[in-house]
């Protein structure tokens, strides 16, 4: 089987996990401890933060298409991708899936849902160092020169775009 279509039906799991298993855990923390659900203001919030996200998401995935791999780590770009938002930060993936992630969790209106996004933050992070460990391996100067000049999370405009 084509490692392509394996390396996108991997990540399609990942998707499952995270937009259906993080509300799902999440709601039942809530229904655990008697949480009430958030407030309708902040489930439509939860709209926009998930249209944004998806799209983000939908733009870095073109971007590795495009470079002819997918945003599994096993089946990666062969080049480094720096462009679109990748000039802004280094992980928009992680930063669209939290979006969106968090999204899901507003709409749903629980706070259990909300607290294990922020938690899905630390294991997030280590994945992202080691990645990051991995890309100045198989990418060396490129890498170093990329990563001192775009921030990990916090998206900042390229230079360029900075006046």
């Amino acid at each position: 089987m084509d490692r392509r279509i394996v390396a996108w039906a991997e990540i399609s799991i990942v998707f499952l996990a995270l937009y259906l298993g993080v509300p799902l855990a999440g709601l039942t923390i809530d229904r655990g401890l008697g949480l009430l659900a958030l407030p309708i203001a902040v489930r439509f919030a939860g709209v926009v933060s998930l249209l944004v996200g998806l799209a983000g998401l939908a733009w870095c995935f073109s971007l590795f298409a495009r470079a002819r791999g997918t945003p599994n780590p096993r089946l990666p770009p062969s080049q480094l991708v720096t462009s679109g938002p990748y000039a802004w930060t280094r992980n928009p993936i992680a930063g669209s899936h939290f979006l969106a992630v968090l999204g899901v969790a507003l709409i749903v209106g629980s706070p259990g849902a909300v607290l294990i996004v922020f938690l899905l933050g630390i294991p997030a992070n280590l994945l992202i160092r080691f990645e990051e460990r991995s890309l100045e391996r198989r990418f060396g100067e490129e890498y170093r020169a990329y990563r001192e000049s775009v921030p990990r999370w916090v998206p900042r405009p390229p230079p360029r775009l900075q006046r």
